[in-house]
């Protein structure tokens, strides 16, 4: 139910409630209104007919009744200073007019008064403000008029002035007859008023939990477009942006979402060999159809749907565009697929091994021997040491492939990043003809601590370090930067080499693809696994003649001072 607040006194919940409709401190203000609105109008159609007449007319009775009800208004302005509540306060105000009216009644001919009506609306009032006020208030009126209809009649009170002089005598019959009729409209109009009056409250009460209702439900409507991860975009029937959510701004590139309120939609969401009003001129299709383009601001690859925007009435009053970026996702699918990749080189790894290494351990074997027994031959000599040197070559792939392929058996502990990359970059500075005249620099904090194998870690950095400083034959720059992201470790290796080509890049982790002649393909296969099994992430941003940036994410990083 709604309650009041600094800026809703009433506590409506959102709308201003009608001027009466309870006992309220604005519905007491408002009758205290209109009553001196009513006596000026008739105090003043007294002076007005007195100075046209030219006559004194007995009005003082009038008059006196008019300053009485002019006290009583200004007794009413100064009773909340009593703390009596809006209730009791309506019962005084009502009290007040029973007798103000009775009084203008006998003033104006008792009996014969043409404004006994006046009557009815106090009794009106009363029905509107008080549930059960209007039968009370009738009661309280019959009394009254009936009341001074006796003191007339009995001459327990002088006549009116426009009496004086003539005989009352009226019919028993006709007196009752009168106080009848008088009774029965009070009541009638007392009924009907009450009626009418529970008929509003009972209505205003369920227009104000409609609104409540509408207000909850636009709030909750907002708050999920606010929080949902896809784009959202309304536009009118002419193709203007009514609105767009944080999430579509965000993959948009706009940085007030208010900011595009108005433009084209095809100035917004601008897509490469897509035109926007072929699109919004089916959007009525029964089954929306899923496009897909690069937006031409970022390159970004989109995913949207374009369906009718209807009011409440089911008439169509735009468009809404369902967005979402595609890149995660693709990049989620190619992992997903290069994972299956490797599960299965793994599968056929374990039952090739032993049949290619043992044969190769044979032929090594058996070459070196026959290469001590047939010294003096140098032709013989050259081709027995090149099937020892491919035999071992061969053995080396096979065990690349094998620490690729295969899963490994994690010992983690905490291990600290920046103690280990230290290392790992002294031992590339020692290792002759790898380093060459590369600059390497590494960026870390004091100290980075993950739980991870830390030897397998070692495998990891030694493999993107030689690929990147392999990259720079005529030397470079390697950068090797650690950070705390959130509640991840990012490593990053930043080359200035030759770089990759897009396809290239993106089967860069697949085994064997390699730059190189004399590569076996297998490094970066061997990094993505290790990595994959520490469940972190690696990724490589390349192109031709920029260099390479490879950033690896190891998750459960804190740091330790």
């Amino acid at each position: 139910m709604p309650t009041r607040t600094a800026t809703d006194p009433e506590g409506t919940g959102g709308g201003p409630p009608p001027p009466i409709v309870s006992p309220s401190r604005r519905a007491l203000n408002w009758l205290l209104a209109i009553r001196l609105i009513v006596t000026t109008t008739f105090f003043l159609g007294a002076l007005i007919i007195q100075a046209a007449t030219g006559v004194i007319l007995p009005l003082s009775g009038f008059y006196s009744l008019v300053l009485l009800t002019y006290g009583l208004s200004l007794f009413y302005v100064v009773l909340p200073k009593l703390k009596l509540s809006d209730t009791a306060q309506a019962v005084i105000q009502l009290l007040g007019d029973i007798g103000i009216v009775t009084g203008f009644v006998y003033v104006t001919g008792g009996l014969y008064s043409p404004f006994s009506f006046l009557y009815l609306t106090v009794i009106i009032v009363a029905a509107v403000m008080l549930r059960g006020g209007g039968l009370i208030f009738a009661g309280l009126s019959t009394i009254a008029y009936g009341f001074l209809v006796d003191l007339m009649v009995f001459r327990l009170v002088p006549l009116p002035p426009n009496l004086v002089g003539e005989q009352l005598t009226i019919p028993t019959s006709r007196i009752l007859l009168q106080l009848l009729i008088h009774v029965a409209g009070f009541l009638l109009v007392a009924v009907l008023v009450s009626y009418l009056s529970e008929s509003l409250r009972t209505t205003y009460v369920r227009l104000d939990e409609e609104r409540e209702r509408a207000s909850q439900f636009a709030a909750l409507t907002q708050h999920v477009i606010q929080s949902v991860g896809s784009g959202i975009l309304a536009a009118d029937m002419e193709g203007r942006v009514l609105h767009v959510n944080p999430a579509g701004a965000g993959i948009l590139g706009v940085a007030e979402p208010d900011s595009v309120a108005g433009k084209p939609v095809e100035v917004v969401m601008p897509m490469e060999g897509l035109r926007w009003p072929a699109l919004l001129g089916n959007a009525a299709a029964p089954s929306p159809r899923r496009v897909e383009g690069t937006l031409r601001t970022s390159r970004r690859r989109l995913g949207f749907t374009v369906g009718p925007l209807s009011d409440g009435t089911g008439n169509q009053v735009g468009f809404v565009v369902n967005f979402q970026d595609l890149s995660e996702v693709e990049q989620t699918r190619r992992r997903e697929q290069l994972r299956d990749r490797m599960a299965t080189l793994g599968e056929m790894t374990v039952r090739v091994a032993h049949e290619i290494k043992n044969p190769l351990a044979s032929i090594s074997g058996s070459a070196q021997m026959l290469a001590r027994k047939d010294e003096d031959d140098p032709t013989v000599h050259q081709l027995l040491r090149i099937i020892v040197d491919e035999s071992r070559r061969l053995s080396k792939i096979v065990d690349g492939f094998l620490d690729s392929a295969r899963p490994h058996e994690l010992r983690k502990r905490p291990v600290d990043l920046v103690a280990l990359l230290r290392d790992h970059v002294d031992l590339l500075r020692r290792t002759e003809g790898l380093a060459g005249p590369s600059e390497i620099r590494l960026d870390a904090p004091d100290s980075l601590t993950v739980d991870a194998d830390e030897h397998l870690l070692q495998q990891v950095f030694w493999n993107l370090s030689r690929n990147s400083l392999e990259a720079m034959p005529d030397g470079g720059s390697l950068h090797i930067s650690v950070v705390q992201e959130g509640g991840s470790a990012v490593l990053r290796w930043i080359d200035n080499g030759t770089g990759m080509a897009e396809d290239l890049r993106s089967r860069a982790f697949e085994p064997f693809v390699t730059t190189r002649s004399d590569g076996t393909g297998l490094g970066l296969a061997v990094v993505y696994t290790l990595v994959d099994e520490h469940e972190g992430s690696v990724e490589i941003d390349s192109r031709p003649g920029e260099g390479t940036t490879v950033t690896v994410e190891l998750p459960y990083g804190r740091r330790v001072k």
